[in-house]
């Protein structure tokens, strides 16, 4: 695994990506070293493709649940999406895994009614700033589409 700072790789993968574009910013999180479940950089390449579009979509919500359906039902373009990473943020600083366990299973189900491939198809989660409940649930999607010729 590389040492190399995210930002660098990114730069290196994807030389025309401007560092202040909301997808840099994003992908620099996703693959950042705070995420609780470590990532693997060499979806990076893989995410990185030639001939591509990003889209980052944000949801917020009661539940990681909530922000899932609002992810499939106002978004139904991401099933189209050649590669989709996500992660979550707890409202707080001690993370329910379960939540992301239903919402991932949710998710999942929703999808055995597309056709979908995603590469990659790859999340993780960070804890939230406070100890306090009342923070919404966040859940934030970055996706790669192919634009073709």
């Amino acid at each position: 695994m590389s040492t190399e700072p995210i930002e660098s790789l990114i730069k290196k993968l994807s030389p025309l990506m401007e560092e202040e574009s909301e997808i840099f910013r994003e992908l620099a999180v996703f693959f950042g070293r705070a995420s609780k479940i470590q990532t693997d950089r060499s979806e990076l390449s893989k995410f990185l493709g030639r001939k591509r579009l990003y889209q980052v979509l944000r949801f917020t919500g009661n539940s990681f649940k909530d922000c899932v359906y609002q992810l499939v039902d106002d978004h139904p373009e991401s099933m189209e999406a050649l590669g989709m990473l996500r992660y979550y943020t707890s409202p707080k600083k001690k993370i329910d895994w379960e939540q992301i366990e239903h919402a991932e299973i949710a998710l999942g189900k929703e999808l055995t009614t597309n056709a979908y491939g995603w590469m990659p198809d790859a999340w993780t989660a960070f804890e939230g700033e406070s100890d306090e409940e009342g923070n919404p649930h966040e859940l934030v999607a970055i996706l790669a589409f192919d634009y073709g010729d």
